[in-house]
């Protein structure tokens, strides 16, 4: 798919990106909620980062999150994996963060908390994600270690849907009403999508889905499964992103007069980043992450700031720090300051 209208390709200076850059960055971020900076690592620093990443994947007693598809970490479809505060990785992030200064500090002050440093890793039989919000006020910032294909999935955006005073009024008045109609339809093809997936790799064998990991992501009741294509959350309604209760009477009559505008004013980009890209995005855009349907993993190294005072309750609802971040927290300033 062409990205290049999201594109902005990164031009350094002994600062970071140059100025010129992070200006063309901030426009993108603040028309479509992402931008894409193709070449912002080099390879060597991309291959430092993977090693770091895989060294703490090999460990079999590291932290998980399981807000993400608690089934897909038990069966190990996805590593939702927070990183700790060592100094390999604060120096790596350290890296990303002073080289992107001029762009995150458009967004971000410097006594804004690092609320996650993780690694968010796919693979084949993971569930495509419900197109979602994450909690506002955050800065989400993703760093291709390793090349994604499109069959890897990447990661996928609604451009435009990001929230700012007075967005509602955009679309004659109708912006949210067509946001949500849009959600709601990628959602139902999201659904389907996923249990004929499901079904497919059952059948192929070529996963090994065992019949009680394919009855566990079609009738589990834990609040973390909310994006598998769970029968029983969508058929009880409870706490799934995509439910039987999306369908009430007034919304399927707004489905019919506004549904084809919905689908007409938004559309989906699927960003799959080359090695060394790096994604910046606002955490109120729709997005989603979509299924690997390979046999390599696709693997970001994540990292996200608060763009605003955020909330502790809220942070635990969508964001999983390792316990050595929440035991010794750190500022953006002070991670831009740690030493190289």
């Amino acid at each position: 798919m062409d990205t290049s209208a999201f594109e902005v390709e990164a031009h350094l200076d002994p600062q970071g990106l140059s100025e010129e850059c992070a200006r063309r960055s901030c426009e993108v971020v603040d028309r479509a909620g992402f931008v894409v900076i193709p070449g912002f690592l080099s390879p060597e620093e991309c291959d430092r980062g993977l090693t770091i990443v895989k060294e703490v994947l090999a460990d079999p007693n590291r932290e998980r999150s399981a807000f993400a598809s608690e089934t897909d970490i038990r069966y190990g479809r996805r590593d939702f994996c927070p990183l700790p505060r060592t100094e390999d990785v604060l120096q790596l992030c350290s890296l990303l963060a002073r080289r992107a200064r001029r762009l995150l500090t458009e967004f971000c002050g410097m006594t804004r908390p690092v609320l996650e440093i993780s690694t968010l890793t796919t693979h084949r039989g993971s569930s495509h994600q419900y197109l979602h919000r994450d909690p506002s006020g955050v800065l989400c910032v993703f760093a291709a270690l390793d090349d994604v294909s499109p069959e890897q999935g990447g990661t996928v955006f609604a451009p435009g849907t990001h929230p700012f005073p007075g967005s509602d009024t955009d679309h004659d008045g109708k912006a949210d009403r067509l946001m949500n109609l849009f959600q709601l339809q990628c959602n139902m093809q999201i659904f389907r999508h996923n249990l004929r997936v499901l079904w497919g790799l059952k059948a192929s064998g070529k996963t090994a889905i065992t019949n009680r990991e394919l009855k566990e992501r079609l009738m589990s009741r834990r609040s973390a499964d909310g994006h598998q294509p769970n029968l029983y959350q969508f058929l009880t309604g409870r706490r799934s992103a995509f439910n039987v209760s999306k369908f009430r009477p007034g919304t399927l009559a707004r489905l019919l007069m506004d549904g084809r505008a919905a689908a007409d004013t938004f559309r989906l980009v699927q960003v799959s980043p080359r090695k060394g890209a790096l994604i910046v995005y606002r955490s109120d855009i729709l997005h989603a992450g979509p299924d690997n349907s390979t046999d390599l993993p696709r693997c970001f190294l994540n990292l996200n700031l608060a763009r605003d005072v955020v909330h502790p309750t809220v942070c635990k609802d969508g964001y999983a720090a390792h316990s050595t971040l929440r035991a010794n927290p750190l500022t953006l300033g002070q991670l831009m300051d740690h030493a190289v």
